[in-house]
């Protein structure tokens, strides 16, 4: 009988040592899986912001009128995309630290058709936004339009 008994603690014990090792190797492997994930998004958003204010000074140095469509996929992260005292591109974004905001900084005016709020605005604005609607994830076609001192920036629908 002492000897199943010594049996059966044993396996408890190697049981207990197992899940002592386990445990925090999982919270290590999720914590790292997460912040990865994170810093992919950071890097989404970064190339999106940069490609979207590159565009728009590309298309100011040509002739006023000239068009460019482009299409961007915004991660699911993305709250909201604005333009403010026309030379800053902000990108408001969730992670699971919370809401945060990137911004980039353009050498041309830039404005899109919509005030903050929704409503359209006389071109160009200084606080914009160029879609009346909440953003959603995916693909999307953006439009800039070169203007004599501007360049508007507009959702296609």
């Amino acid at each position: 009988m002492k000897n199943k008994a010594q049996i059966s603690l044993e396996y408890l014990i190697i049981i207990g040592l197992s899940f002592a090792v386990l445990i925090p190797t999982g919270y290590f492997f999720y914590s790292y899986s997460q912040s990865s994930s994170e810093e992919t998004v950071r890097l989404q958003i970064s190339q999106l912001g940069s490609e979207m204010v590159n565009n728009a000074e590309s298309i100011y140095g040509l002739a006023d009128g000239s068009l460019l469509t482009l299409d961007l996929k915004y991660p699911s992260n993305v709250r909201n995309i604005y333009i403010l005292n026309s030379k800053e591109l902000i990108i408001n974004y969730e992670l699971s630290s919370g809401v945060n905001d990137a911004v980039f900084f353009s050498r041309i005016p830039l404005s899109g058709a919509y005030y903050l709020n929704g409503s359209l605005c006389n071109l160009p604005c200084e606080n914009s936004t160029f879609s009346d609607t909440a953003l959603q994830s995916g693909k999307h076609s953006l439009k800039f339009e070169s203007k004599t001192s501007y360049v508007v920036i507009s959702l296609v629908k």
